[in-house]
């Protein structure tokens, strides 16, 4: 079985379901999760959906190869007195591969754009991690008038800090006949401790379409990071991971970016310390809800 049939078969499963409970917490304890497919730009998207209030609503993006409901319980945490929306960009979990093959920054920001538009959502807050905070920033850059502010988790540092062909030998190996593997490598050493942590991201990272895989990593690869930060002059917010407090950051290229550590995180930290992310989220959220009265 091809990655690309356990992608469309994950996309059929999920086009299936119209509601989603949080798994391992009581239905007491969670707010209800609604799932829907959306047409976005080159497909099918899938968008999870909690609403509870009118306030500032979030739009919660996922990092390359990775899916939506990665940020399952931070939104449990967020969503209280607003409108919290997660989904799968193209070829990802259970969204379609893109018709056009771009797995390019502008062509996953259409995706938010889409997603924004499907669920009514007219100014947000944008929460993004590593590589989808590329697609965030290239969103936010042509919708600032949308975009109330954007929070970066343990967003992918400069990669014009890596020697070219270190970043061109990378994307090879993507492409390559062993791509799953190498990637599956790469992201075990970048998980952290937590197994659970682990196993679940590299399940995530099994279905993304192959073509995805590789459109992202190249995307990673080119990505000149400063037009977009010089674009967008809101509130912008980086949480980072200990490993990703270098000179690389992304706070370090910009000055008024606003940033704060997670110790004893693996890089997906809203799976390893999602209370910590909500925290993050909340304040950040609340801040730009004072400054709007």
């Amino acid at each position: 079985m091809t990655m690309k049939t356990v992608s469309r078969r994950a996309f059929l499963l999920a086009s299936l379901s119209s509601a989603m409970l949080l798994p391992g917490i009581a239905s007491s304890q969670t707010r209800e999760m609604t799932m829907k497919t959306i047409a976005g730009p080159q497909g099918q998207l899938a968008g999870y959906h909690i609403k509870s209030g009118d306030g500032l609503p979030i739009l919660f993006a996922h990092g390359d190869c990775s899916r939506a409901t990665q940020w399952n319980r931070v939104m449990q945490l967020t969503a209280g007195g607003r409108e919290a929306v997660a989904f799968d960009f193209r070829g990802h979990g259970a969204s379609a591969p893109a018709t056009d093959a771009d797995y390019g920054y502008d062509g996953r920001a259409d995706d938010i754009g889409a997603m924004a538009d499907a669920f009514g959502l007219k100014r947000f807050v944008l929460v993004a991690h590593s590589g989808g905070s590329g697609a965030a920033l290239a969103y936010a850059a042509g919708h600032a008038d949308r975009v109330a502010g954007i929070l970066l988790v343990d967003p992918a540092t400069d990669p014009r800090a890596l020697p070219k062909e270190i970043r061109d030998g990378f994307v090879r190996d993507l492409v390559g006949p062993n791509g799953g593997g190498v990637l599956s490598a790469y992201y075990t050493s970048i998980a952290g401790s937590n197994e659970d942590v682990r196993k679940q991201v590299l399940a995530d990272a099994a279905v993304v379409d192959p073509a995805a895989r590789a459109g992202v990593g190249k995307a990673l690869a080119e990505w000149n990071p400063e037009p977009t930060l010089d674009a967008y002059h809101g509130p912008i917010f980086v949480l980072a991971t200990e490993a990703n407090d270098n000179a690389a950051a992304l706070f370090r290229l910009r000055s008024g970016i606003g940033h704060r550590t997670v110790a004893g995180s693996g890089h997906w930290v809203m799976l390893d310390k999602p209370e910590a992310v909500a925290e993050a989220v909340n304040t950040f959220v609340s801040t730009i809800e004072a400054g709007q009265k």
